[in-house]
């Protein structure tokens, strides 16, 4: 379908599926380390399955996550920045050139707990830090992804934006119209108003609170947009194990209701696997 662009499905929950255990903390950055060909095999399972748009597995890739499994915060750094350079370098395998390399930056704490933001100074700084290594590792646009309070999704974008480079940022609900934080996902658009964003997404809320979700978002929302949503059913499950999914139809319907209304990125977040990509392709391309 002209004008759609399919993002590639779930990392964190396919390395699981694909018998790797995620230690806390670093999560799927371990993986980059210890095994970055199985990292390169979904990322190729997801472009011969039809996305154009590859997201790296960066999203743990951080001093700060390395440095709570006890390394010095200079041994952290070391680690943090070997998984993030081998996280590209697995995405550009793959990618080769003809598909666009994203690189992930998530809320610096936890996806899930927007309290636990570390504050402007700490945020600003590690923004400005993760967001030039991916630059220089040549990544073709950074998203920051699961943001879930307007404090830390503001001092990211301002920190990123001033980068150069192309910016994505995605949101995570806790109901259709709030954000983890309880603030109005309506605050969130207006915010994000102000920079020179790519896209505005939504990630990792399920597919029933982002069926409804999307029509606040194209009421106050006149650039591109997209979705990729988690397909568990229930609350994100924080160790990426999710035994029970939506069914295909429902992730179908949400894709097709999406697009009526002007999505032009489409995509999967946690569950999800290439199939479900594939998926998108038969029904959208």
């Amino acid at each position: 379908m002209p004008g759609i662009s399919i993002l590639d499905g779930a990392m964190g929950s396919e390395l699981i599926r694909r018998g790797e255990t995620l230690p806390i903390h670093i999560w799927s950055a371990q993986t980059n380390l210890t095994n970055p060909e199985l990292v390169y095999d979904v990322h190729r399972d997801n472009i011969l399955s039809g996305c154009q748009i590859i997201t790296a597995n960066t999203f743990r890739a951080t001093p700060r996550s390395f440095a709570k499994t006890g390394l010095s915060l200079n041994d952290a750094q070391i680690q943090a920045k070997k998984s993030l350079l081998s996280a590209v370098s697995s995405a550009q395998r793959a990618a080769k050139n003809s598909i666009m390399v994203l690189g992930s930056i998530a809320p610096l704490e936890d996806c899930y707990m927007p309290d636990r933001f570390p504050g402007k100074n700490s945020g600003t700084s590690e923004y400005l830090q993760l967001g030039t290594w991916l630059k220089e590792a040549g990544v073709n646009g950074i998203i920051l992804e699961t943001m879930n309070n307007i404090t830390e999704a503001e001092i990211a974008l301002s920190v990123i934006c001033s980068l150069d480079i192309p910016v994505f940022i995605s949101f995570y609900l806790t109901d259709y119209n709030h954000l983890a934080s309880g603030e109005h996902f309506s605050n969130a658009i207006y915010m994000t108003r102000s920079y020179p964003v790519e896209a505005l997404l939504l990630n990792c809320s399920p597919i029933n609170i982002i069926l409804n979700a999307v029509d606040n978002l194209v009421n106050m929302w006149q650039g591109k947009w997209g979705i990729y949503p988690n397909l568990g059913l229930g609350s994100p499950s924080p160790d990426g194990k999710i035994n029970n999914l939506f069914s295909d139809k429902d992730f179908i319907y949400l894709m097709e209701k999406s697009i009526s209304i002007g999505a032009e990125i489409i995509g999967a977040c946690c569950g999800s696997t290439p199939r479900h990509i594939s998926l998108l392709k038969r029904e959208f391309f």
